[in-house]
């Protein structure tokens, strides 16, 4: 009889334990870590908000969408699990239509480029400045069903107006820190290419890429790249001013 109680004593002890080693491990995969947020400094980095914040991070953005090559960019991205920012015009959306939704969708983020590529620097009518934006943040809400986070003027030209304006509409003002080059003709050329980013790629560093042909070519090659030298592609949900 008391080895039969012992036995009992003994199965229950073990029954209890897996229960609480059972618990456990379904308690902690509801608490996956939380990832560091960022900000955009003065030199158009994106800077870790806490001081042990990893700090090795780029940022990938693709200008000038959308186009019907983006959907191949973004299955690129996809295999390597990365993010980026599409800063798109709208007037670009009729000849590519059903994109903008599909990097949405995708969790891609959807940036204001302007309407139609205005250098905002030069332009001195203030109510076309405000169109140009609005109207463009309009687009990307009623196809996204959220207004941009993002702001980037073309050609990277600016002025304090706009600067007004952007803060106003709650967007994130964004240059950007390094670049493929990808407009010019040598940029065509795969080592050139990949030496306009990766020669002098640095922690926090906002890289600008377009829809050209040669950079869907090469971006497998340059996110690969980057990886190898260390650094996370940031995911834009993360910048939070």
């Amino acid at each position: 009889m008391k080895r039969f109680i012992k036995i009992i004593l003994i199965s229950g002890l073990i029954f209890n334990a897996g229960i609480q080693t059972s618990n456990a491990v379904s308690y902690t995969s509801h608490f996956p870590l939380i990832k560091s947020t960022y900000h955009i400094n003065k030199s158009f980095d994106v800077v870790p908000n806490e001081k042990k914040g990893n700090k090795k991070v780029v940022l990938i953005t693709i200008d000038d969408g959308p186009t019907k090559r983006a959907p191949e960019i973004m299955n690129i991205m996809m295999k390597h699990d990365v993010k980026a920012i599409f800063f798109i015009n709208g007037m670009n959306n009729k000849r590519a239509p059903g994109i903008i939704e599909q990097e949405a969708k995708n969790g891609f983020a959807v940036g204001n480029h302007t309407w139609s590529h205005l250098n905002l620097k030069k332009e001195k009518n203030t109510d076309k400045i405000k169109r140009e934006i609005d109207d463009n943040t309009k687009l990307i809400t009623k196809i996204t069903g959220s207004s941009p986070k993002f702001f980037r003027p073309p050609y990277g030209a600016s002025s304090p107006y706009v600067h007004d304006l952007v803060k106003k509409d709650n967007m994130i003002f964004m240059n950007w820190s390094g670049s493929a080059l990808d407009w010019e003709k040598s940029a065509k050329d795969e080592k050139v290419f990949l030496k306009n980013v990766l020669g002098s790629i640095h922690d926090g560093e906002i890289i600008l890429l377009h829809e050209h042909p040669w950079t869907v070519k090469y971006l497998d090659t340059l996110i690969t790249e980057i990886k190898q030298k260390g650094y996370t592609i940031l995911d834009p949900n993360q910048i939070t001013e």
